[in-house]
């Protein structure tokens, strides 16, 4: 059930982010946004490289022969490609924002929570040092 769960919150993180991406008017995008786009890039490329590119999973599932990733930006952050998908929707919220796509992004990061609220429970069930992991590191971003 968590599966075909986790399939339809994969595939609404990917509408829910073509949609604010379509709907952006990129023009003149401001300096803060394209911030929070490099941050997002740079965020994502370096969990990328330390999970090594095939080895991570875009559903909330274990593969086997997992291993607990705790360096890099793991470290500081479980879900590193979550928090880098959403500095990526701030970003095109600051580019062009209305009260839609307001209501878009927080319907991306309730789909994202909905995710890691599974993938946190896999985890903990699959490595017996996870819990430990959870107090020395944050969720998201290193402030929450």
């Amino acid at each position: 059930m968590k599966q075909e769960y986790g399939g339809i919150l994969v595939a609404c993180q990917f509408v829910l982010l073509s949609l604010l991406a379509a709907t952006t008017n990129w023009y003149a995008p401001s300096l803060l946004a394209l911030s929070f786009f490099i941050a997002s890039l740079l965020l994502a490329g370096w969990a990328i490289k330390v999970m090594r590119p095939g080895h991570f999973n875009i559903s909330p599932t274990i593969r086997g022969g997992a291993i607990l990733v705790t360096h890099g930006p793991y470290r500081y952050i479980r879900h590193p490609m979550y928090a880098s998908l959403l500095l990526a929707g701030v970003g095109l919220l600051l580019i062009s924002c209305n009260w839609l796509r307001l209501v878009g992004f927080f319907a991306l990061w309730l789909v994202l929570y909905c995710k890691l609220k599974i993938e946190e429970k896999l985890l903990a069930d699959h490595f017996l040092d996870y819990p430990h992991y959870q107090k020395r590191s944050r969720m998201l971003f290193p402030w929450f």
